[in-house]
């Protein structure tokens, strides 16, 4: 699979070059093939020409005794990563399959989750802006976006949660 480096969208190759149909960006694949997200992930784990598996850096940071990743270690790490590009975050995701049923958290599944008052949201809002654009003949895009209530009382709080998935078309 071959994947356009500006939007993220698959492109299918023409003879090496093209344009991608969504965002119009020219494209040249090297020696007949492209930098797939499998091939791009294999060789950041370190299991690309055959090789043993490795750890993310996540995967690798020290745990408490409760399984917490220190804050200290957490916030070195948040504070080296790179902000990714659109491509990269469509790329990332891990869709759901359209048969799932059951809880997400202990799967593989991407899912976004946001919450606070009105105004956090609007403005982080616009950091998923890329997810609308997942939405096609083959996926859909799940958003839930609502007002929270105080789960004693039932009463709205004034502040939202933002919830967002890519589910497979069945």
């Amino acid at each position: 699979m071959y994947f356009c480096d500006d939007c993220g969208s698959m492109i299918t190759p023409q003879n090496g070059s093209g344009q991608c149909e969504n965002c119009g960006a020219e494209y040249e694949i090297q020696g007949g093939k492209s930098e797939s997200f499998e091939d791009e992930a294999e060789e950041n784990l370190g299991v690309a020409d055959g090789g043993e598996s490795t750890k993310t850096k996540l995967e690798s940071l020290p745990t408490t005794k409760s399984g917490s990743i220190p804050k200290s270690e957490a916030m070195d790490w948040l504070k080296n990563r790179d902000r990714p590009s659109g491509a990269e975050m469509k790329r990332a995701m891990m869709e759901k399959p359209s048969d799932f049923e059951g809880s997400t958290y202990p799967t593989d599944i991407s899912n976004i989750r946001i919450t606070g008052d009105p105004q956090f949201i609007e403005t982080i809002a616009g950091l998923f802006r890329w997810v609308v654009d997942m939405e096609d003949y083959s996926r859909r895009v799940e958003i839930n976006l609502k007002e929270t209530e105080d789960r004693e009382t039932g009463e709205k709080t004034g502040n939202y949660a933002l919830y967002l998935s890519v589910t497979e078309r069945g």
